[in-house]
């Protein structure tokens, strides 16, 4: 994944992960919380969210300034630890 990423990605920039997960009243906050949590900071950081059509699933995107694959794969871990996540790309 770290070479993929590399071949891919001109680093520093701006990386776009997007976590979809149940629609619980914390959700959106603990993405957040664990996505500052592993790059450091909580600036440069623009979250944007959409529910889905019944509710019952919250899609949230974020987009990071990185510096390198390393904080985008230290992200990722974190985001999967979150709970109530369904799907991280």
């Amino acid at each position: 994944m770290y070479e993929r990423l590399i071949a891919v990605h001109s680093f520093p920039e701006i990386y776009i992960f997007k976590v979809i997960g149940a629609n619980t009243e914390d959700f959106i906050t603990r993405v957040v919380q664990a996505t500052i949590n592993s790059v450091g900071r909580d600036h440069d950081l623009e979250v944007r969210t959409r529910e889905s059509t019944e509710g019952r699933h919250v899609s949230v995107t974020l987009l990071v300034h990185v510096e390198d694959a390393d904080e985008v794969l230290d992200a990722y871990e974190m985001l999967h630890g979150v709970e109530g996540v369904r799907f991280l790309v």
